[in-house]
């Protein structure tokens, strides 16, 4: 028996061996609430696929920033972008993208308090004050919007107390880590309430660069946050301002034994003549983000209106190597990115409420400027890899805009005692526009009969039926559409190099069961699903270093989902994870040529690839138990985390065997919660994988250690 097949036993065993146990508990697993129909519901309660974790899930499974989230959620693998360490590549039921430039849309939309965040560039962010989150799988195209054909990660959080209250937290870690959190609650009055939260980050990075002798791949990061909350009759308004520093990279290092290293020439900038546009050697973000949101009560519901202003600025220099030489190939980048957002949205019961209606307008406005180089290092390709040579391919500035505009509606409907039929749809019409200027033009484009424009209308409809079968047990059947919409391939050296690729399409089928058994001591949630991708986007890189993003053809997803909780005794939880999933290229378009370099879908012998990022197996087995001391508790918790063989570049690049990642901590606090000590690693042995694959493989985070202690106050 292989290892993949004795993990799995292992993960039904513990299950089915506790079950007799549970007769021993008392408690019952904490209700949790989402939004992932836009309305409050247990997620018991909802047909769709969607993981949910509070805030003290959040610190069991060592949820400290988002892309944690590919350890627990089923069938998610990701890790950062190349290079950019503000940049997650999400991959969640094989449906992700890994260019962040402005002319491409991720397939997996981030949401944070309903406010869509338009730029990959930086949707990888601390999870400090944050309420919940959510993981809904598969596309979202009713009720969250645009570009949402692989799912979306809904962050909700805290809102201000009525109390006054708060945290105080200090830790130090491993590569010199040091980070300070905290937050206030502040009610000025019994309708008037605010809350200020900021963190700060550092450490001095786990790279080794082998030219200079410094470490790179640092983290520096820091930011503030204030939140308003108005309360009277009816209404209640939250509004909240946020700003954020981070630098953070993700340059590629090669194994020396356990440490990553480099050669890179480029830490001290690019050498004369060149002018450097960026002010450093890595990544820098600089976001400012501004939420409103009015809810009133009115016509036996609530009407909303949210508003939502993102600023975005970013600047990196960094390189990517080959097989000869760290500075293969080079960007120096610097990028403004605007979006605002509105959206009226009226949800409520009518019909002597057996009807629930969700109906809004949204409307979203994004322009975004690029000013960027690429360099290519000649003398690598004159043989003589230790010798600066930087000529630059292209050197341009890409403008582009987006107005997107869509109505939608979703009627939940009681069909008889038991059943609610669920129907609904969303109509996008969405117009981008792109210009270049520098060495490319966009009369080169015009020229080059390259389209400078894309309107694109789609209609997203959504059918389902939920069935309570008791108090305790529901199951529903759901079938869903979705798209992504085009773009253009802005990376080109060459005005006919900037092709468009069109919108991409997705219907996916589920059932599902949703069940609380033995008391409110066990937990499952099951799901079986089917994708059907028409027109799959996807990118591939040459030889030559261009950047190729083109309708692969069609993709066939089929898979299953499981996540078990089993409450022990009153405080011993276990929890296991299953995602199994068999993703498939077809239709595939002609005119591969062997040996291919330009087809992402197909192998280099121009036989179908493995869809990429796209593991058949992800499991998870965790758990954690109190023990109480004397008025002295002690909370040791972990989880096991199982990633199947697959690919993480086009072409069957970057092939990784099958990986396991521990996580593990303890945590010492006095009964009343006032305080508590916290010790944890992250990927305790060092386990090493593949996330990305660009001439060479990148790879994930290394083994890291971290020790805090909180002090909280008030009402908190």
């Amino acid at each position: 028996m292989n290892y993949k097949h004795r993990l799995t036993s292992a993960i039904f065993t513990v299950i089915a061996t506790s079950i007799p146990s549970l007769s021993f508990a008392a408690a019952q697993l904490e209700e949790v609430v989402v939004t992932a129909e836009r309305r409050e519901a247990s997620v018991q309660d909802v047909p769709v696929a969607v993981s949910a974790y509070d805030r003290v899930m959040m610190e069991n499974l060592q949820l400290n920033d988002s892309l944690d989230l590919i350890n627990v959620v089923p069938n998610l693998f990701g890790g950062n972008n190349t290079g950019l360490g503000t940049a997650n590549m999400y991959y969640l039921r094989a449906q992700g993208n890994d260019e962040s430039i402005a002319t491409f849309d991720p397939p997996v939309g981030t949401y944070v308090d309903d406010v869509y965040i338009t730029r990959q560039n930086a949707n990888n962010f601390s999870l400090f004050d944050v309420e919940r989150i959510e993981v809904l799988r598969g596309p979202q195209g009713t009720l969250y919007g645009r570009n949402t054909t692989g799912g979306a990660i809904s962050v909700v959080m805290r809102k201000p107390g009525e109390e006054m209250g708060g945290y105080l937290e200090a830790g130090a870690g491993s590569f010199g880590r040091t980070q300070l959190r905290a937050g206030i609650d502040m009610p000025l009055s019994d309708t008037v309430l605010t809350k200020f939260s900021a963190f700060k980050v550092e450490d001095d990075g786990y790279l080794k660069n082998s030219i200079d002798g410094k470490d790179y791949n640092a983290t520096d990061q820091q930011g503030i946050r204030g939140a308003l909350r108005f309360l009277s009759d009816g209404v209640t308004w939250d509004l909240s301002v946020d700003y954020a520093e981070i630098e953070a990279s993700n340059i590629h290092g090669a194994l020396d034994g356990d440490d990553r290293v480099s050669a890179s020439r480029l830490s001290g900038g690019l050498p004369a003549p060149y002018q450097q546009k960026s002010s450093l050697y890595g990544n820098k973000v600089e976001t400012l983000n501004l939420t409103s949101n009015i809810s009133i009560d009115v016509g036996g519901g609530t009407a909303s209106i949210i508003v939502g202003q993102r600023n975005l600025d970013q600047e990196f220099m960094i390189n990517f190597p080959n097989a000869l030489s760290d500075d293969f190939f080079a960007i120096d980048n610097v990028s403004e990115h605007n979006m605002f957002s509105a959206e009226v949205k009226w949800s409520g019961n009518v019909m002597n409420d057996r009807m629930y209606i969700s109906t809004g307008l949204y409307m979203m406005d994004e322009d975004n400027k690029t000013d960027f180089t690429d360099y290519l290092d000649y003398g690598v390709l004159l043989g003589m890899p230790t010798m600066a040579f930087f000529i630059p391919l292209a050197d341009r500035i890409l403008t582009n805009t987006t107005e997107s505009a869509a109505v939608y509606l979703q009627a939940d409907i009681k069909v008889s005692e038991n059943g609610t039929l669920t129907v609904g749809g969303r109509y996008t019409n969405e117009e981008k526009e792109v210009g270049f200027s520098g060495s490319i033009t966009t009369e080169d484009l015009i020229a080059a009969n390259v389209p400078i424009l894309q309107d694109e209308s789609k209609f997203t409809p959504r059918i389902a039926y939920a069935h309570t079968f008791s108090e305790n047990v529901m199951g529903y059947a759901s079938a869903t559409n979705g798209f992504k919409s085009g773009g253009w391939n802005a990376r080109a050296t060459s005005g006919i190099a900037a092709q468009p690729f069109g919108p991409e399409e997705i219907w996916s089928y589920e059932a599902g069961i949703r069940a609380d058994l033995m008391d409110g001591r066990l937990r499952t949630n099951i799901t079986a699903f089917y994708s059907d991708v028409e027109d799959l986007q996807t990118t591939s890189a040459t030889p030559s270093g261009q950047f190729l993003t083109t309708n692969a053809g069609g993709m066939e997803v089929t898979g299953f989902e499981a996540e078990i909780t089993a409450l022990l005794t009153d405080t011993w939880q276990v929890y296991g994870v299953v995602g199994l999933q068999d993703a498939k290229y077809i239709d595939l378009p002609d005119g591969c040529v062997a040996p291919n370099t330009s087809y992402a879908a197909y192998d280099s012998d121009c036989n179908a690839a493995e869809p990429k990022r796209s593991p058949d197996e992800t499991f998870t087995l965790g758990t954690n138990v109190t023990f109480d001391m004397n008025g002295m508790e002690l909370k040791p918790y972990g989880l096991v985390r199982y990633i199947g063989p697959n690919y993480v570049g086009t072409i069957n690049g970057g092939k990784n065997t099958s990986s396991t990642i521990v996580n593990a901590g303890i945590s010492f606090a006095p009964s009343n919660d006032a305080w508590s000590l916290n010790v944890e690693c992250k990927n305790c042995t060092d386990e090493k994988y593949f996330t990305s694959n660009l001439f060479l493989g990148y790879y994930n985070m290394p083994r890291t250690y971290m020790a805090s202690i909180e002090y909280k106050f008030g009402a908190r």
